[in-house]
């Protein structure tokens, strides 16, 4: 009887430790998950406006971490130049831009790729792109 009073409790204690762990420090892939199910609207200015030094991102209207990647650099006050490549002759630039920077992933590229500061990135969390723009 006694055992079973302390499996119990190891157990409850257990999957508590569990839960608080899944719930105040959620793994990089299950903020992503939430990151793209947010809807964030951005006002972006065309890419031909915006002159000197930029952070330029690539992406889709559509896109959740395209969104919250434009969301998060103009909360931060960095300059951003965005690219739809659904557009055919963004398409294209984009394409000869980035193919042979090495950040292509299974025949394909996950969005938003990034450019600052001479580097590029696929998917990168918004604080690095900041941080990465403003040391440049």
């Amino acid at each position: 009887m006694n055992r079973t009073i302390v499996l119990l409790i190891i157990l409850g204690l257990a999957g508590g430790l569990l839960h608080a762990r899944k719930t105040f420090f959620p793994s990089r892939a299950e903020r992503a998950r939430e990151a793209a199910a947010m809807p964030v609207s951005v006002s972006v200015p065309p890419a031909q406006t915006v002159r000197g030094p930029a952070v330029d991102v690539y992406g889709r209207d559509g896109c959740g971490y395209t969104r919250r990647m434009l969301a998060d650099l103009q909360a931060a006050n960095v300059p951003v130049r965005y690219y739809d490549i659904d557009l055919p002759a963004v398409e294209a630039q984009f394409h000869s831009r980035f193919k042979h920077e090495g950040i292509m992933r299974d025949g394909g590229y996950e969005l938003p790729v990034v450019a600052v500061a001479d580097q590029s990135l696929a998917r990168p969390e918004p604080a690095s792109v900041i941080y990465r723009f403003r040391s440049r």
